[in-house]
């Protein structure tokens, strides 16, 4: 009984920072989002396209941080910890190029990208300036996200909270001169609203590097030569981390999802935003738990000891799961209250408070998936959570989606309910790869 309660304290130990940093990012979108929210349903819709394209791109190529994670935190397993800088020098090498190949490019395409995602003038007017500044920053993103996977495989998450938390401070302060033009700063509204997240990120970008140069490289052993640029490296985090990459193109599905919705009206639209955003703050915190799950899980495979990774992932699926649900919970009793914070719109209110209160009926579900689909990608199985969510969102959740819109003439209910669906098959999935047990013979 000592052991399991020793291993609970060591997963929310590690948890509690990660948690931390991600609501963060949270609580700026929530922000981000009642601010523009006063803005009107036009530009609240254009950011939540737009910005949610920018974290399909984020997602795709900073999936580079799960490879660096779980070579990371499998070498600290295996007592390597020679080869950690090594493994920081190509990480961040292949972020960097990456990045700003993806920035100029997304920068230059902005205006045709935006009008694929709406057909709505209005919408695609506001919304390309707005994709076109997030997109100029968009390396410093993936170079966060490369740097967070590996100070998560040390364990060393507190550095990731503290970068975290100062970037949606200064987000936040910049939004609220930039949008509405206080003090010395002229009223840019969405506009606004790019400019500030594109300049904090930048800076986040300058103090991660920081902290992870003075607190972690200056301190680590020195390899024989060995920190210098490998081909041989570069390509193995590619290969960890290119399933994921593909994963998250079929977020590209709910950006589509979105996009069903914007049939019905622009208020459903809008609503739809809102409770996306709403329910991110759920899901960060399952990622933040199965993010934890899988540095302990790969550092146990690295020791050998595969009973404790089965251990950690399971105690670490009971917390996911319980938090997660006791956080739908209050979604449910408290729909009106929370959508309130985002807009002054009663029709538009009322419209998303049964997707809304569904939606926090599915949290204890959507927990079990959130975290073992991220503690098996930390054992390297990235493949299967790869096939398993392609499967899930293009045969059942998009094809749904369609059919109850445009075949079934349903409203933002119905359409939602595809996303239920997604939810139950895909935590299905997980439960069994994991069980089976097949993830535990990944070779890293």
């Amino acid at each position: 009984m000592k052991i399991e309660q020793t291993m609970i304290r060591q997963i929310l130990r590690l948890a509690y920072p990660v948690i931390v940093g991600m609501v963060s990012h949270t609580v700026l979108n929530l922000v981000d989002t009642a601010m523009v929210g006063r803005l009107g349903d036009i530009a609240l819709g254009s950011v939540g396209l737009g910005s949610y394209l920018v974290l399909v791109m984020v997602l795709v190529f900073g999936s580079l941080s799960i490879g660096t994670q779980a070579i990371v935190s499998r070498r600290s397993g295996e007592n390597r910890p020679e080869e950690f800088e090594s493994i920081a020098v190509n990480a961040s090498f292949l972020a960097l190029v990456i990045g700003v190949a993806v920035s100029i490019f997304g920068y230059f395409l902005s205006p045709w990208i935006f009008s694929l995602m709406s057909d709505n003038p209005e919408v695609v007017r506001v919304g390309t300036p707005y994709l076109a500044i997030r997109f100029l920053s968009l390396f410093s993103m993936v170079m966060i996200f490369t740097l967070r996977g590996f100070v998560y495989g040390l364990g060393r998450t507190r550095i990731d909270m503290i970068v975290s938390v100062l970037i949606n401070l200064f987000n936040i302060v910049l939004n609220y001169f930039l949008i509405f033009g206080h003090w010395i700063f002229p009223r840019l509204e969405v506009k606004g609203a790019a400019i500030a997240s594109a300049v904090s990120t930048v800076i986040g970008l300058a103090i991660f590097i920081a902290f992870v140069y003075f607190r972690i490289h200056r301190h680590l052993p020195k390899g024989n030569g060995e920190h210098r640029l490998s081909r041989n490296l570069m390509w193995q985090i590619i290969r960890i981390s290119a399933p994921r990459a593909l994963q998250s193109l079929s977020i590209i599905g709910f950006l589509i999802f979105l996009g069903f919705i914007g049939q019905i009206g622009v208020g459903e639209l809008a609503i739809s935003n809102i409770i996306f955003k709403a329910f991110n703050l759920s899901f960060m915190v399952g990622m933040s738990i199965g993010t934890v799950s899988a540095t302990l899980v790969g550092r146990s495979l690295g020791e050998g000891n595969e009973r404790m990774a089965v251990r950690y992932g399971w105690h670490s699926v009971g917390i996911g799961a319980l938090v997660m649900g006791m956080i739908g919970t209050f979604f449910m009793f408290f729909p009106r209250e929370i959508m309130g914070f985002f807009t002054d719109s009663p029709e538009t209110i009322e419209k998303g408070v049964l997707p809304f209160q569904l939606l926090g009926a599915f949290q204890l579900i959507d927990g079990v998936g959130i975290v073992l689909s991220r503690t098996l990608q930390g054992a390297g199985s990235t493949f299967y959570v790869m096939v398993s969510e392609m499967v899930v969102v293009w045969i059942f959740f998009i094809p749904f989606t369609y059919a109850a819109i445009n075949m079934m003439n349903g409203g933002i209910v119905l359409a939602w309910c595809g996303l239920f669906i997604y939810i139950v098959l895909f935590a299905a999935a997980m439960v069994y790869k994991f069980h089976e047990g097949g993830w535990k013979r990944v070779r890293i």
